[in-house]
This record gives structure tokens, sequence and C-alpha cells, in this order.
């Protein structure tokens, strides 16, 4: 089932304030593609479970909470941060 990947304004915020800090932008910005096509795809099913409806996806160096709708096939991230510490 395909999902539309969204980021809120939150997690667009976290994103840019990484990017901007980071050794290697490109790792980021590799990073964040590797989710959107992940999530893409039976987002539902992708990363793990945590307090319901939020779950959590890591591809290094990020790590992003998700809330995905399979009704609406629409996947929300909702924050993002570095893999390794709470998104």
């Amino acid at each position: 089932m395909t999902f539309v990947v969204t980021w809120t304004r939150k997690a667009l915020r976290q994103y840019i304030d990484l990017w901007t800090t980071a050794t290697d932008p490109d790792a980021v910005d590799a990073a964040s593609l590797r989710i959107d096509q992940t999530l893409s795809t039976d987002a539902h099913l992708q990363g793990e479970s945590r307090t319901d409806p939020i779950r959590v996806l890591f591809d290094s160096p990020l790590a992003v909470l998700f809330v995905a709708d399979p009704d609406a096939r629409v996947a929300y991230v909702v924050s993002v941060g570095w893999s390794g510490q709470p998104a």
C-alpha cells in the first residue's frame, strides 16, 4: 500500500536544525530521503511501535517518530533527531 509522507512543521524545523549542525549534511539528506522512501510503502508496518499510535524508524544518522494512518494512506513524521538519541 502506497502512503503519502508528510513532515509536520515541528519535524521540519528539527530537521533544519540537525542539517545545519551536522558534520556531514549530505548523510542527513540521504537518510531523510531513505526515510521518505521507506514510509511511502506500508508505513503502518515500518519501524518499531512505541506508545500507540507512535512508531519509530531509525536510519543513521537520523531517527524519526511517525504516525501512520492506513485508512488515509498518510504517514506523518512528527519528530526527528539523531539516531541513538530520543527523537
